[in-house]
């Protein structure tokens, strides 16, 4: 039992590896044990309470946390910006901000001090104003944040890049607007990210010495921080530099264990759930419902007329143009690679074109060659990937309402509709869960609920029903081809049960071209240039003669 609370009998890691790993342990305990070994238990008190240890000590932690502080309000825009949008001189930028990592402390000092100090330009004119800066508790902070921020941007910069911009992309699609995106997701998927740069940068401004000496001085509670303190002690008495380090060393412990143990910070370990615990949940099936007792949920006006896009990208080689009904659900096939997830991508707006427009009726969702590229929160459009791209953060109801909550719905009318639809879909059972804690189908289901809930203008699905089982794949196509009625639609998909089931147009998409447009039903084989073997492929699953008309 132990051992399956410990990630089961089953290890891929080679045992070798712990023969380092213990060396490396012995090798940073070692010192921290000799030096405890050398305490005066008897005059340890008399140390900690000297007037001048106090001062030292409390100036150190007052100046720390606001030199973290500053650190996350200036590091995270950095950071996040460095991880996310490309500019001129961004390598030159980032290696200027990592550089007081690699100086040495003193370096990093005089670099301060012969900028701000009372003899240079910037630190003379401060002096002029009134605002004296060397040798002085800023000028411990400014050390403090000079030496600490690159911490801070590259724990997010670093956290940025892993998690990707797909959440985010995520939430613009379901019509959440930037700085609801940022405060909704961003942040709370980054504060892991954020809490161990802050952690960092408070470790490395309590332990800072050399910039702190060299540019604020050694000034009895002004500007003799910890470190100086104990520097200052060693030589007329080492027992008393030996108390004070050991103190040192117990408070950043202190702050570094309560850090770690928040709700928010960085799991040190998976989350406890067992391969027999998740295998068991997949394996549930959703409770059954009446679809006729359900609460009425209703889609949006028909819109009428046509879906138009011509869209044209060189560098991979995509130019698709079709017409299609718009009110409809048009299947889309071609093998891997044809272009039909950059269409999607393209159509969202994650992917600009070189040229090319999108219409639907009368609207015009995007024309560049109008000058008409609207943001991604403004096109009306979702995409529905395999991948259902449900926020951690938040409990799967939370999940399924945020798109109503983005568009100004109140809390408690967003849910219950939420609700509704969950139910519909067979995953109202799991609304007060997290999404970690639902299954692969069920994760699927809740990620379609919350598309469909804010009604968009285009409703993009890639293979919507590919990560669930047999039986439930069929329950659920049957509810959402009842969702999709009156919907306009694109639908990527290898199964020809989805095209029989839910489409009345098809397309065949090959090397980034549109083949073939036909209804479904009345698709002959015969007319799709290149792309005939793999429809005659498709159309041999077909053995109803449903969706190819096989009399060709």
């Amino acid at each position: 039992m132990a051992a399956g609370r410990r990630g089961g009998g089953v290890s891929t890691i080679p045992g070798w590896l712990w023969i380092p790993a213990a060396v490396g342990i012995v090798f940073l305990l070692l010192p921290i044990i000799g030096m405890v070994s050398r305490i005066d238990p008897q005059g340890l008190l008399d140390v900690i309470r000297a007037e001048e240890s106090r001062l030292a000590m409390q100036l150190s932690l007052l100046t720390s946390v606001i030199s973290a502080l500053v650190s996350v309000a200036l590091g995270f825009p950095l950071g996040y910006l460095l991880a996310t949008k490309d500019f001129r001189g961004q390598r030159i930028v980032r290696t200027l901000i990592l550089l007081p990592l690699v100086l040495p402390p003193v370096v990093s000092g005089l670099a301060l001090l012969y900028t701000w100090g009372r003899s240079a330009v910037l630190g003379g004119a401060a002096e002029d104003l009134g605002l004296s800066l060397a040798y002085t508790t800023s000028a411990v902070i400014m050390a403090q944040i000079f030496v600490s921020l690159p911490f801070m941007v590259m724990s997010v910069e670093t956290a940025t890049t892993a998690l990707g911009r797909r959440f985010e992309l995520t939430a613009a699609e379901l019509g959440a607007k930037p700085d609801r995106v940022f405060f909704t997701v961003t942040l709370p998927l980054l504060r892991n990210g954020i809490t161990t740069g802050a952690v960092l940068c408070f470790a490395r401004s309590l332990g800072e010495f050399g910039a702190t000496l060299t540019f604020a001085g050694s000034l009895s509670g002004v500007t003799r921080t910890m470190p100086l303190q104990i520097y200052l002690v060693r030589e007329s008495d080492p027992q008393a530099a030996i108390g004070l380090s050991l103190l040192l060393i117990v408070i950043a412990v202190v702050i570094i264990v309560l850090a770690y143990r928040s709700p928010h910070a960085p799991r040190l370990r998976p989350t406890p759930r067992t391969v027999k615990s998740t295998l068991a949940e997949a394996a549930t099936p959703p409770p059954r419902h009446d679809r006729a007792q359900g609460a009425p949920i209703t889609s949006g006006p028909p819109s009428g007329g046509r879906l138009s896009t011509a869209v044209e990208l060189a560098e991979r080689g995509i130019a698709l143009d079709f017409t299609v009904p718009a009110g409809a659900t048009t299947a889309i096939i071609g093998r891997n690679g044809a272009g039909k997830s950059s269409l999607f991508h393209i159509l969202t707006g994650a992917l600009r074109p070189d040229s090319g427009h999108l219409r639907i009726g009368d609207d015009a969702i995007f024309d560049l060659d109008a000058g008409h590229w609207p943001a991604i929160h403004d096109r009306g459009i979702i995409h529905l990937a395999q991948n259902p791209l449900l926020f951690p953060h938040l409990s799967v109801i939370d999940n399924a309402s945020y798109g109503l909550r983005a568009h100004g719905m109140a809390r408690g009318p967003a849910r219950e509709r939420a609700q509704d639809m969950l139910d519909r879909l067979g995953v109202g059972h799991c609304a007060q869960r997290r999404p970690d804690a639902v299954s692969g189908g069920q994760a699927a289901r809740i990620a379609l609920a919350r598309a469909l809930l804010v009604d968009p203008r285009l409703l993009l699905l890639d293979e919507p029903l590919a990560a669930l089982d047999v039986d439930v794949r069929v329950e659920t196509r049957q509810v959402l081809a009842e969702l999709l009625a009156d919907r306009s639609a694109l639908l990527i998909t290898h199964d020809i049960d989805d095209v029989s089931a839910l489409a009345d147009e098809l397309l065949l998409v090959e090397d980034g071209a549109v083949e073939l447009s036909a209804k479904v039903g009345h698709v002959d084989p015969g007319q799709a240039g290149a792309g005939e073997d793999f429809l005659r492929s498709f159309c041999m699953m077909d053995r109803d003669g449903i969706v190819c008309n096989q009399s060709h």
